[in-house]
């Protein structure tokens, strides 16, 4: 079922209607290369995948994210959209869904809420976002529906031929925690050098780490670091 309506989703979200047609601004971006699991020593594949579309006020954006392994694999589908508010350019409101595959377990995630953009310029922008979130999954052993408050803050910046990009999402808890505390930190951080408008090398870090895994003996995820060549422009 969980598939079905990732696989609808997808499908949906990139040929939507939008209104605000006009200034249709397409780009995607793809990356391939090795990559380290610190938790099991092991070295695998690292792939990814992005395909968004801009307008003036609209936001749609596709990611395919998969780390291979011999013992476990790690794969992620995201969809986010996001609308800026007709009163002010500088705020939005967004959806995310999460198809999030690791090992034999999945869990499928949502979160909404408003953001701000600043600091934006040509050389990079940040935002801030918050709202809420909820899991349903089999992931760490729970199948119960989890309920958060989310947090979450990028910066972008860019020096020329550098880029350098940080993600930070914070989901805390709020519903009764019949298991597990699940409050985590999600965090992507990368490094990027383009010696063209097409090709670049990257070097990255994915971790996801729960605050209180002495408490409900959660283990960690992995720290995972990556190295890959990427090329964007496929499609323009």
């Amino acid at each position: 079922m969980i598939r079905n309506q990732a696989a609808f989703l997808t499908l949906s979200f990139l040929l939507a209607h939008n209104p605000e047609s006009e200034n249709i601004k397409w780009k995607d971006y793809a990356r391939l290369g090795g990559v380290n699991n610190g938790t099991i020593s092991e070295a695998g594949i690292a792939t990814y995948y992005r395909i968004k579309r801009v307008t003036d006020n609209t936001f749609r954006d596709i990611r395919f994210f998969g780390h291979f392994f011999d013992v476990s694999s790690d794969l992620r589908i995201r969809t986010k959209s996001s609308n800026k508010y007709d009163f002010n350019p500088k705020l939005y409101h967004f959806t995310t869904y999460v198809y999030h595959k690791s090992g034999k377990n999945f869990r499928y995630h949502f979160n909404q809420g408003v953001g701000t953009i600043f600091n934006k310029g040509s050389d990079g922008n940040s935002t801030f976002e918050i709202g809420w979130a909820y899991d349903k999954s089999d992931y760490l052993e729970s199948d119960e529906k989890t309920t958060y408050i989310k947090g979450a803050g990028t910066l972008d910046k860019d020096w020329n031929k550098i880029q350098t990009k940080l993600e930070v999402d914070y989901f805390h808890q709020i519903s009764e925690q019949l298991k597990f505390d699940l409050s985590r930190f999600q965090t992507l951080l990368e490094l990027q050098y383009l010696p063209n408008k097409k090709w670049g090398i990257t070097i990255g870090l994915v971790m996801e780490n729960y605050t209180n895994t002495e408490e409900n003996k959660i283990s960690e995820n992995p720290t995972n670091i990556f190295l890959s060549i990427s090329r964007s422009g496929f499609i323009n």
